[in-house]
């Protein structure tokens, strides 16, 4: 009941897609109904299997919903793409249901159902909503029959939770720590499902790939001036760095699940697709970095490891990928060797080692350190660091981003949170010393995989940015270790408080994204989003003055966050309210530059002490040393 519950708040929740709900959670109840009429008795005796079907595709259909009000890919009209796609993907929810035991589907369903959700070029603003509720379908009735030791579960656990006390106010920031949180409990399950499981779980996701890709194919057929010397930023709408990673991971996935033993020529055939797709869009985005990751993969893999057979094929395969990059090196405008991003880069990543080191040096900015380092070091001397910062902001309307996890990462922990994380994977490296040449030599591919994806983030997009960390995670799940199959029956169980506490996170934040979501769609027509400063107003008017949002009290300002404070702000033109808000804006924020942001403009508009407002300008200058919040310099 609390399930049904909760997904019928969440649809009842605003959107921009009200017809779209309705034909949406149309088409999930009518196949549900009809495969239900045709197995009507086993419907009768099998009850709770058939409850799970249904919160399953109810799931499903939230899934779909939410994609379709961020569609970057609108190939067809009245979003008549996704609806294709939900469709044939509540048929393959339901042919699962038939094929796998109540108990398979119960583990394994939801999780199916979230696979739009978490890759493949598909945005939602908050993915954790809909992961949160397949974490708890698929683990409430799980039995944790493995130790949850201190140094694999507790310790990580308790991190993570203080990542999430720490930056609530951020939802941003918020946003990561939650992923962080279900990557860590989608380990824990996936440790405890049977190998069959997590594959099946990786294949679902191959193929949902391949149904994906035929629209994003069809949109570049659409497009007559298409070439392969463009970015195509007008065509997908998403970075190509995003297209490209998704590619990567998803060829690497492909070639784990093809040395599985027992796949059909069916399975075989769409991992053959699969691959094909992913360098063609390697060939399209020419994401230098993906591209050569890749090529390391298959290197390595294919030439290093395997039969002779292997490596012969392998061989043939390096020599045609080699030949058709040298033939896209001539024909692109993006050179490989050109060092120009190299540059930003390294710029950057100096600043934010700087940054962190100078400002917050114990515990680092928190999970999104890009929108505090810019004002974290007033004192910015005019370097060539602070020239390609300042032209990346302007360039690219956004806060620098590191492109560098492990940069990303320091300065989201500082120096003793990189430590301690440091510490905990060298202790469990060190513990499994002993065993490492027997993981290489039984997890060539994975190890593989994982190795060149941990260089891959040398150079590239936190992989917290686009989800591709629940996939990652499928594939280490599947490391197989020397004695997993005599581990001990009878340890300890996980402790009922650890499940309670996860399962009291996942509520309360998936509460507050959808409500901060629910009153951002509202009042959409009324404010434009803005990278820096949240949301601006469009205008100001008598009907805006009507539908102005109520003003609520301190602590729904500290539990919703300051998203909302700043939709607030920009939908509520009385003078009074925006004085209170900007008010509590220095109280909340953690960096006061956008709150004299927003000062200066409350005093422009209704005059409010402007013999003060070169004061109010000073004092921006002072926390904005990028000078950000210059409506001149934007």
């Amino acid at each position: 009941m609390i399930l049904i519950l909760g997904l019928g708040f969440l649809f009842q929740s605003h959107t921009n897609q009200k017809n779209f709900r309705i034909d949406l959670i149309g088409v999930g109840l009518f196949l549900f109904s009809v495969y239900t009429a045709i197995h009507w008795r086993s419907c009768l005796r099998e009850k709770r299997k058939y409850w799970d079907l249904f919160l399953t595709i109810l799931l499903t259909c939230f899934v779909f919903l939410k994609i379709a009000e961020y569609d970057p890919v609108q190939v067809l009209p009245q979003k008549m793409g996704i609806k294709v796609i939900s469709f044939l993907w509540i048929l393959f929810l339901i042919f699962t249901f038939r094929k796998l035991s109540e108990n398979n589907f119960s583990l394994i369903g939801p999780f199916l159902a979230i696979i739009p959700a978490i890759s493949f070029g598909n945005f939602m603003a908050y993915p954790s909503v809909p992961i949160a509720f397949a974490i708890v379908m698929g683990g409430r009735n799980l039995k944790f029959d493995r130790t949850a030791k201190l140094s694999s579960f507790y310790f990580p656990l308790i991190l993570v939770l203080l990542l999430i006390g720490k930056d609530w106010w951020d939802d941003f920031a918020l946003q990561r720590g939650i992923l962080l949180l279900e990557g860590f409990i989608f380990f824990r399950l996936f440790t405890i499902w049977e190998r069959p499981r997590t594959i099946f779980f990786l294949k679902s996701a191959v193929l949902f790939f391949i149904l994906n890709s035929c629209f994003l194919i069809w949109k570049i057929f659409q497009d007559p001036s298409f070439q392969i010397t463009s970015y195509h930023e007008d065509i997908f709408l998403i970075p190509v760095s995003l297209l490209a990673s998704n590619a990567l991971l998803i060829s690497g996935v492909s070639v784990i699940i093809w040395l599985e033993p027992k796949q059909s020529t069916l399975q075989k055939y769409l991992i053959v697709l699969a691959v094909t797709i992913s360098i063609a869009f390697l060939g399209v985005t020419i994401s230098r970095n993906s591209i050569l990751s890749f090529v390391i993969f298959v290197t390595i893999y294919f030439l290093f490891l395997g039969s002779p057979k292997r490596k012969l094929y392998g061989s043939i395969f390096v020599i045609l990928l080699f030949a058709l990059g040298i033939y896209i090196l001539f024909k692109s405008e993006k050179s490989l060797f050109s060092l120009g991003t190299t540059t930003v880069r390294l710029s950057i990543w100096s600043f934010y080692i700087l940054a962190t080191i100078k400002s917050n040096p114990i515990f680092g900015f928190g999970m999104f350190p890009e929108n505090k380092i810019p004002f974290s070091v007033t004192d910015v001397s005019d370097t060539d660091s602070a020239f390609f910062i300042r032209d990346y902001i302007l360039n690219f309307k956004s806060f620098p981003l590191a492109h560098n996890l492990y940069v990303q990462g320091f300065g989201s922990f500082g120096i003793l949170g990189s430590l301690l994380v440091l510490s905990w994977f060298v202790f469990i490296v060190y513990k499994k010393r002993n065993s490492l040449g027997w993981l290489w030599s039984h997890n060539s591919a994975i190890c593989c995989l994982l190795l060149v994806w941990a260089l891959h983030e040398l150079y590239d997009f936190n992989t917290l940015e686009i989800s591709n960390i629940f996939l990652l995670i499928g594939v280490f799940a599947l490391i197989e270790f020397p004695g997993d199959k005599e581990k001990l029956a009878n340890e300890s169980t996980l402790s009922r408080y650890a499940i309670a506490l996860i399962v009291v996170a996942l509520i309360a934040s998936s509460f507050r994204f959808s409500l901060v979501e629910h009153f951002t769609l509202k009042y959409s027509k009324y404010v434009m989003p803005h990278n820096f400063e949240f949301f601006l107003p469009k205008n100001f008017s008598s009907q805006q003055a009507d539908i102005a949002m109520p003003a609520r009290s301190s602590w729904e300002y500290r539990f919703l966050g300051n998203k909302f404070l700043f939709l607030n702000l920009a939908t509520n033109p009385s003078s009074s309210t925006q004085a209170d808000l900007i008010e509590k804006c220095f109280q909340y924020q953690l960096l006061p530059a956008i709150c004299y942001s927003k000062l200066i403009k409350y005093q422009d508009q209704y005059q409010v002490l402007p013999e003060f407002r070169n004061v109010s300008e000073f004092l921006l200058s002072l926390y904005d040393p990028f000078e950000i919040y210059k409506r001149e310099s934007l």
